[in-house]
C-alpha cells in the first residue's frame, strides 16, 4: 500500500532520493577539499539533500497528477 500522493512506479520513487545524493555529494566534496569547514560543507550538502529532494518530489507529483488527470480510463 502507497500513500495517496505517492506515485506507483518504483523508479519515480527512486529518483529525488538518487537526484538528492547527487547534489549533496557534488556540493560536499569539493568543500571537502581546500580550506573549507567541514561543518559548514555539511550544513550545504544537508540544504541540498533536502531541497532537491523536495524538489523532485514536486516535480514528479505534478506531472504524474497532470498525466493522472489526462488519463480517461
Amino acid at each position: 500500500m502507497t500513500a495517496m500522493n505517492e506515485p506507483d512506479s518504483p523508479v519515480l520513487r527512486l529518483i529525488p532520493y538518487l537526484a538528492a545524493i547527487t547534489a549533496a555529494v557534488f556540493i560536499f566534496l569539493p568543500r571537502l577539499g581546500g580550506a573549507g569547514d567541514l561543518l559548514t560543507g555539511l550544513i550545504f550538502a544537508a540544504a541540498a539533500y533536502f531541497g532537491v529532494y523536495y524538489l523532485a518530489k514536486l516535480i514528479i507529483h505534478v506531472i504524474v497528477t497532470r498525466i493522472d488527470d489526462d488519463d480517461p480510463a
